[in-house]
């Protein structure tokens, strides 16, 4: 499948999913979504002030999070190739965080300047971005030198024993639901096939760590089941 095929293949997934992606990810992972973006933005080294650029934003989960860390003076834009998850996020905004903007870009053509941000971060998308090389050339070029990289990735558990529970949970259980309440499996058959497909932590680390970054850190959260990659951009 084509770059440009696998494009419009996720884009459509992520419309269809759109309307229902909040309460569905909030029951699937039993409420720990929300956990795992507070426990990543803890550990991102974003601070008061920073500039911060949130691609592959979707429903802005993890940009409203990061809001506190960045405070009044800091600033978020958050972006998406699918304008149906940003539409979502205004309307959640509503009139309040000034300090948060919403565009549509695509996260291997980033329309900003290089040097722009402070920090990159991208919660639950990295895997659906079809070239992750080109993704991570342009986090890189638009952060400043020295600046935070914060991924927050569903990766696959190691023990055998979770490893199988968690394959039945998101190949079987997760997609009958899906079809249940939204008349469609696709998005969710589609979601166990790119954790599987996505590099594992160790192998993605190294990919970070080619792509010009420093001090590349995994932390493992929940038994492995979500993966925390903090690096920051060579100087």
């Amino acid at each position: 499948m084509s770059t440009e095929t696998r494009d419009r293949f996720i884009k459509h997934i992520f419309t269809t999913v759109a309307p229902y992606v909040d309460s569905l990810s909030h029951g699937f992972s039993l409420g720990l979504d929300s956990s795992w973006r507070e426990k990543a933005v803890a550990l991102s080294g974003i601070k008061p002030g920073d500039r911060v650029l949130d691609i592959c934003a979707g429903t802005g989960e993890l940009a409203f999070a990061l809001l506190p860390a960045v405070g009044p003076k800091g600033s978020i834009t958050a972006t998406d190739f699918c304008e149906n998850m940003l539409e979502i996020a205004k309307k959640k905004q509503g009139g309040d965080h000034a300090n948060l903007s919403f565009q549509v870009a695509d996260a291997k053509a980033l329309p900003f300047p290089d040097r722009s941000f402070d920090a990159v971060t991208v919660g639950f998308g990295m895997r659906n971005i079809p070239d992750t090389i080109l993704a991570l050339k342009e986090i890189r070029r638009v952060l400043k030198p020295g600046g935070k990289f914060l991924c927050l990735e569903l990766t696959q558990p190691q023990t055998p024993v979770l490893h199988r529970l968690y394959s039945w949970y998101l190949s079987r259980f997760m997609p009958f639901v899906s079809n249940l309440v939204m008349k469609s499996s696709a998005p969710y058959l589609y979601l166990p096939r790119s954790i599987e497909a996505f590099y594992q932590p160790p192998a993605f680390r190294e990919v970070i760590a080619r792509n010009g970054f420093d001090n590349v850190v995994i932390d493992s959260l929940t038994l492995g089941i979500a993966t925390v990659y903090r690096a920051s951009k060579k100087a």
